[in-house]
């Protein structure tokens, strides 16, 4: 994600959809295009608006883009990053968790490894991460 579309707008992020769409109108008409012939800079700023408020004027996709600031899962509010499958992956790929016969990115049935060079319990200490 390049850009803040509410920075762009020139909105908070708490912004109602009525303050957005009158910023986005306030915007927009003071970069629109015909109102400055050959200032490219201004067309710029112009396709810009527009491409935030085609994001934040409709609810749905606002939502999402919300949820992808956040690092959240729009329609579960859970962390969208699961670091104990990082880290599984991480330690079966140079072979300190996987065992003979057991395929790579599996975990064992309920037990960790008793490789000592397992990072896992460290690793979810360090993030607070509880099982």
């Amino acid at each position: 994600m390049a850009q803040d579309y509410y920075k762009v707008i020139g909105v908070t992020p708490g912004a109602s959809e009525e303050e957005i769409k009158s910023a986005y109108r306030r915007m927009a008409k003071k970069y629109h295009p015909d109102a400055h012939p050959g200032d490219g800079e201004c067309e710029r700023r112009f396709r810009e608006i527009n491409e935030a408020y085609g994001v934040l004027g409709d609810p749905e996709k606002r939502k999402k883009y919300d949820a992808d600031r956040r690092g959240t899962k729009a329609e579960t509010g859970k962390p969208g990053v699961n670091y104990q499958d990082i880290f599984r992956q991480f330690n079966n790929m140079f072979g300190f968790g996987a065992e003979q016969g057991e395929k790579a990115g599996q975990e064992k049935a309920g037990r960790r490894s008793d490789n000592p060079l397992d990072t896992t319990e460290m690793f979810e200490r360090f993030m607070g991460i509880k099982r």
